[in-house]
């Protein structure tokens, strides 16, 4: 027995009606901002040309050349917990897509049916169906593909905020290790300054007992002594601090974070200054993250303008009816069904058209946001490499600094023990040598964090994918200080 819900006729007519109608979508089609906007959202309308290959387009391991933090960072990048839940927010932003897709293509569904019914009048009776079932929207209006535009641009903005992390943790792991290489530097010192300040005591107590100096003059070698002692502590403190937080990073709490060279065997990339800054800005995860949310939301307002519009649906069942089992499957029993479904909104107090006002201005805070995103990278980029200069030149002096106080103790110390200058020279020489040399690490420490940070703004390394020359990638032989 046939069943015929609507003309068949009615039905062609509307599937033709409708393939002749979908390439109809509503809404704006996106358009990323060209190299002209780009710079006019950076504040300049002058061509910004290349004059040569800057660092940033060199690979991670070429400017962390310290072997022991390129294992670390490799470890960090497999295991760091905060970029596997980025990587698994994009498998689901992908599954999503997938999902947002599938409106765009009919549904097939097969659903057998057993039902046994008794009515007032009757005995029970057996029913027996095994139909499929068809169902397709058809997108007049283009809500499913602006949909599907939304989810894909959702993925690639999902993606770049992975890749933004992975770019962040580079640069955090690569500064946690040199803040431990510093922090190793200040025990260093302390320790040879207390080596120091114990020979003099020693001295000091040979001098008191000659009758040569007073107790005052030995007890304020003693002072010397036990202040430099009290500085380990808390240098040993955040020493510890410093590996398990580099444990953190790299997402291994039994990793082995000691080694590699000194603070001031770390190499120093000179030639970081972006020499096109536009195009290195553009490419930066964060930049492209906002734009890709800009297009999402510019797709959702098609989304919304669709909704205002009637939906149209295919729907349609094949299948066989019986009332004994053994007839389902004979020819006779076929029943089929093809459906039209329109649906209109007439009334719904301004819903639909308050959603399309809230989509076009959700689309706009998203083109404000991108300004906003590109105008901060620039600020970064601008003010790290005014950073990275100062970092260098306050190296440079302190550097000189230690040099000269590095011959004022030495001077000092040859005066005390031939008597010609009291005690209170030679500490005021030691305190200042100290001091001195803990500022240069530290100033070290600045020009490599400042380096690291420039790199970060830059968007450098997470999308290199050139081989690296493993010779290049020894250390340079230590930077030794002339004493």
């Amino acid at each position: 027995m046939n069943k015929l819900r609507f003309n068949r006729s009615l039905c062609y007519g509307a599937i033709v009606a409708s393939l002749l109608v979908s390439g109809c979508t509503l809404g704006p089609d996106f358009k990323a901002p060209g190299h002209s906007e780009l710079l006019t959202y950076m504040g300049t309308k002058a061509p910004l040309e290349q004059q040569q290959v800057s660092a940033a387009e060199r690979g991670w391991k070429e400017i962390y050349q310290d072997l022991h933090l390129q294992n670390l960072i490799e470890k960090a990048l497999k295991n760091n917990l905060d970029l596997r839940i980025a990587q698994s927010k994009v498998q689901a932003a992908l599954a999503n897509q997938t999902i947002s897709d599938s409106a765009l293509w009919p549904s097939l569904n097969l659903q057998p049916t057993f039902e046994r019914e008794e009515g007032l009048d009757s005995s029970p009776a057996n029913s027996y169906e095994f139909k499929g079932y068809f169902a397709w929207e058809l997108d007049l209006f283009g809500a499913n593909r602006r949909a599907s535009e939304a989810a894909l641009a959702d993925l690639m903005a999902t993606q770049q905020a992975a890749y933004a992390m992975q770019l962040s943790l580079i640069a955090q792991v690569a500064s946690q290790f040199y803040q431990l290489k510093e922090i190793e530097q200040q025990l260093e010192i302390t320790e040879n300054t207390l080596e120091i300040r114990q020979n003099e005591l020693r001295l000091a107590r040979i001098r008191k007992e000659g009758g040569v100096i007073s107790g005052l003059e030995q007890k304020q070698a003693e002072v010397e002594v036990e202040s430099t002692k009290a500085t380990i502590a808390p240098l040993l403190l955040a020493e510890h601090k410093a590996k398990t937080q580099l444990r953190l990073l790299v997402g291994d709490a039994d990793t082995d974070v000691s080694g590699g060279n000194d603070i001031f065997a770390q190499v120093l990339i000179k030639n970081l200054e972006p020499n096109m800054p536009a195009e290195l800005l553009k490419r930066r995860p964060d930049v492209q993250q906002a734009l890709k949310e800009w297009e999402s939301a510019t797709a959702q307002i098609g989304v919304a303008k669709a909704d205002l519009f009637p939906k149209l649906s295919l729907t349609g069942e094949l299948g066989t009816e019986s009332s004994d089992i053994g007839d389902l499957l004979s020819g006779g029993n076929v029943v089929w069904m093809l459906g039209l479904d329109v649906f209109q909104p007439l009334f719904n107090a301004g819903k639909n058209r308050a959603n399309l006002s809230a989509k076009e201005e959700l689309a706009y805070q998203a083109g404000l946001n991108y300004q906003k995103v590109v105008l901060q990278a620039l600020k970064e980029v601008s003010d790290e490499m005014r950073a990275f200069q100062s970092s260098s030149d306050n190296f440079e002096a302190q550097r000189s600094l230690v040099m000269s106080t590095r011959e004022y103790f030495r001077l000092a110390q040859l005066r005390y023990r031939n008597g010609v200058s009291s005690s209170l020279d030679l500490m005021d020489a030691q305190r200042q040598l100290f001091s001195a040399e803990k500022a240069l690490a530290s100033a070290q420490l600045q020009r490599l964090e400042s380096m690291t940070r420039l790199y970060r703004a830059l968007a450098g390394g997470w999308y290199a994918t050139t081989p690296v020359n493993e010779k290049e990638l020894q250390p340079k032989t230590k930077e030794v200080l002339s004493s």
